[in-house]
């Protein structure tokens, strides 16, 4: 333990280099471009992550979808079954949602709305039978809401 001390010290006394240089952890550091926010400078106001512009798209329902990894890689070499998965889109779950929403502005949250839009498919969402959901998003209630007494609801509905 003494002798690493030593020559500890000796590195320090015999080098060119400052001490910061020396004492600096020699770690895998996370980019500062990745999954962090920023903000400009001179205006203080948030900046958007220009990696998620380029990698991902936000739908008008909220959701995000990207490409498949490596669809354009070496396509020669993949089977069949590849070739056809990797023109499709996969959806990011909730949680990649979340941050990628806190990684944007209030600009890009916006719905957007193009001519020809090639992912016009994907903005809506099929399939989820909601009964409290209706066509425009809004929470509907399956009953009309009736103000009455205790005694009346009790003889009349037996939902409770």
């Amino acid at each position: 333990m003494a002798g690493a001390i030593k020559q500890a010290a000796s590195l320090f006394k015999n080098s060119s280099h400052p001490i910061s240089v020396i004492t600096t952890r020699n770690i895998a550091r996370i980019p500062h471009w990745e999954y962090h926010i920023r903000f400009d400078g001179k205006e203080g106001r948030k900046r958007v992550a220009q990696d998620v512009l380029d990698r991902f798209k936000r739908l008008n329902n909220g959701m995000w979808i990207h490409a498949r990894p490596g669809k354009n890689k070496q396509r020669y070499t993949k089977d069949e079954h590849f070739q056809e998965t990797s023109l499709q889109y996969v959806t990011c779950t909730k949680r990649e949602c979340e941050m990628l929403d806190k990684l944007m502005t209030p600009f890009w949250l916006k719905k957007r709305f193009y001519i020809n839009d090639p992912y016009k498919p994907y903005h809506v969402r099929h399939n989820i039978d909601s009964p409290r959901v209706d066509s425009r998003g809004h929470l509907i209630r399956e009953r009309n809401k009736i103000l009455m007494d205790d005694v009346t609801s009790l003889k009349y509905f037996h939902d409770r």
